[in-house]
């Protein structure tokens, strides 16, 4: 089992372009020395996500790596397990990858 970790996403989000509608998501996040992706619901995953949908949504990209995500979420929320797995962690860090680097 990989334990995922976002490290030092305030200096990723400060190289990256955010869309000018999705700063205010930034606020919450920015601050955080690493954020559990594995940490399905938690508040800071919660606004990490919001984040990502949001530029996913601005930039018109990233539809199907957000869609992939949204139904591991569904699922682990609903039943407890997607795929065999307890967590989207993996399904997230493509988003974030996907979001941040479009």
């Amino acid at each position: 089992m990989v334990l995922r970790r976002m490290e030092n996403l305030g200096k990723r989000l400060e190289e990256a372009t955010i869309e000018p509608k999705c700063q205010a998501y930034i606020k919450s996040v920015s601050r955080k020395k690493s954020i559990d992706l594995e940490a399905i619901g938690t508040p800071t995953n919660n606004h990490l996500v919001d984040f990502l949908r949001c530029q996913a949504k601005a930039r018109k990209h990233c539809t199907n790596v957000e869609k992939a995500y949204a139904k591991c979420h569904s699922s682990v929320m609903g039943t407890g397990s997607f795929q065999g797995k307890k967590n989207c962690g993996e399904e997230l860090e493509k988003l974030l990858n996907c979001a941040l680097n479009g």
